[in-house]
């Protein structure tokens, strides 16, 4: 399912505002809580020293009867503020109903208490006198609801609960609108991905004005494309190396073909044109075998059939085997060191008959080649020397490129087909390994390192 990111940052907007507003609203709700409670207690002790001023004017039981008329004209009608006075001496009684005065919510200090058939309770505050001397003592109670400052709150809730809600959605509204705003350069940026095509290789995205959190962006995105024109670049020149290398085969094959069905002919000369055949099958075959594992090296594959091998006794069986190459050119090798790793021997081997079959082609008749095994404290290097033409700088960092050949005029003939190094920078790769040419003083040395394990 498609995000868009503006809604996404919209709605994390809102999220925000919500624990804001929840926060702040929390905040505003207990400090006007708070107040509420401290006008309510200031409001109580204020309306009991009153009452208490009103009692201590009253001297003589006549004057009583004037004092509760005074109680009750200062009495709201509303119920919110109440006076009780308790006393054993029942004339001296005032309120109805009295709050037992040994109940346990009563007494010097603010207590709370839930009056009959009043949904709101009430904060009591009590008070003991001895207005008169011949008489017992009196409790003074004073009461104040709180239902306004409870109103008040639930008022302030739903005030604060509507502002809440329209607070969020003017924030996740206007953070869209923002977003919206500040996803343009990327929309720009989108725009100019969608204009790429492969008739243009060399088009880069651009920013105007540039947009410092989508430049690492542009430039990861760009260099992508330098390496996708490099690999398509490669990829074209390849194939049409590989076209031209099948080509060559083919077209013989094909013209000793139509040449054979020009006339009649015998038997060993149709001999001989299968056998010609062949040869040219024989080199489709070898390009393709060879095409097949580069292309399972570019995928990744390592070498697995690992076994501890002594490299100089891998390096004297090939030399064994190329021995009849070098006879026909009177040529030597020394080989000087040695190590003992664990490699895949047949691939081992083969780069190393890739290595000498390349320092006995371009070496001259009677010359002395030298294989050099060097351990190192993480690798062994496997270079092949040979006296020869100087390479020039320009060529040795293309040697190891599939079908790639620094004097093409030397290179044509049956057995090269210009994948040799390749599969030795391939086998390289699969032991964790790499490549190296060096031409210097009339000696080329070309090689490999292998990754030392065991």
């Amino acid at each position: 399912m498609m995000r868009s990111i503006a809604i996404r940052l919209a709605v994390t907007f809102g999220i925000v505002a919500l624990l804001v507003f929840s926060l702040s609203g929390y905040a505003l709700y207990q400090t006007l809580a708070q107040t509420l409670a401290k006008q309510q207690e200031d409001d109580l002790r204020s309306k009991l020293e009153m009452a208490e001023r009103l009692v201590g004017d009253v001297h003589t039981v006549e004057r009583w009867d004037e004092l509760r008329n005074t109680l009750t004209t200062i009495t709201t009608t509303d119920g919110n503020t109440r006076f009780w006075i308790a006393c054993d001496n029942t004339a001296l009684t005032y309120g109805y109903p009295f709050p037992d005065r040994n109940h346990p919510r009563l007494g010097s200090d603010i207590k709370s208490l839930v009056m009959e058939g009043s949904p709101d309770p009430m904060k009591t505050l009590g008070r003991t006198l001895r207005p008169l001397p011949d008489f017992p003592e009196i409790h003074l109670v004073v009461g104040v609801s709180t239902g306004p400052a409870t109103h008040t709150l639930r008022a302030f809730m739903i005030a604060l609960i509507a502002i809440t809600f329209c607070g969020i959605v003017f924030v996740a509204g206007f953070g869209y609108m923002v977003a919206r705003f500040g996803l343009r350069p990327l929309a720009r940026l989108s725009a100019g991905a969608q204009t790429l095509s492969p008739k243009n290789l060399c088009q880069r995205l651009h920013l105007s004005p540039p947009v410092s959190e989508l430049m690492p962006l542009t430039a990861s995105f760009n260099g992508a494309l330098d390496r996708l024109e490099t690999a398509y670049s490669q990829l074209q020149g390849f194939s049409a190396d590989v076209a031209h290398e099948l080509r060559t085969p083919i077209g013989n094959i094909i013209g000793m073909n139509q040449v054979a069905l020009t006339r009649e002919r015998t038997p060993e000369e149709l001999k001989e044109t299968l056998q010609s055949n062949l040869e040219e099958l024989e080199r489709l075959r070898a390009i393709v075998n060879d095409m097949l594992f580069l292309a399972r090296a570019d995928q990744g594959e390592t070498a697995s059939a690992l076994i501890k091998a002594s490299l100089a006794g891998e390096v004297a069986k090939t030399i064994d085997f190329l021995e009849p190459l070098m006879e026909e050119k009177a040529l030597s090798v020394d080989t000087l060191g040695d190590a003992e790793v664990s490699v895949d021997r047949a691939l081992f081997r083969r780069a190393m008959s890739n290595l000498l079959h390349n320092a006995i082609q371009y070496s001259p008749a009677g010359a002395q080649l030298r294989v050099e095994l060097r351990r190192h404290a993480d690798s062994v290097e496997v270079a092949v020397s040979n006296p020869g033409a100087a390479i020039p700088p320009e060529h040795l960092g293309r040697l190891f490129d599939r079908f790639y050949r620094a004097d093409p005029a030397r290179a044509l003939s049956a057995d090269n087909h210009g994948l040799g190094l390749a599969i030795v920078k391939a086998i390289a790769t699969m032991h964790g390994g790499t490549v190296f040419a060096i031409s210097h003083a009339g000696v080329n040395t070309i090689g490999l390192t292998l990754q030392a394990r065991g």
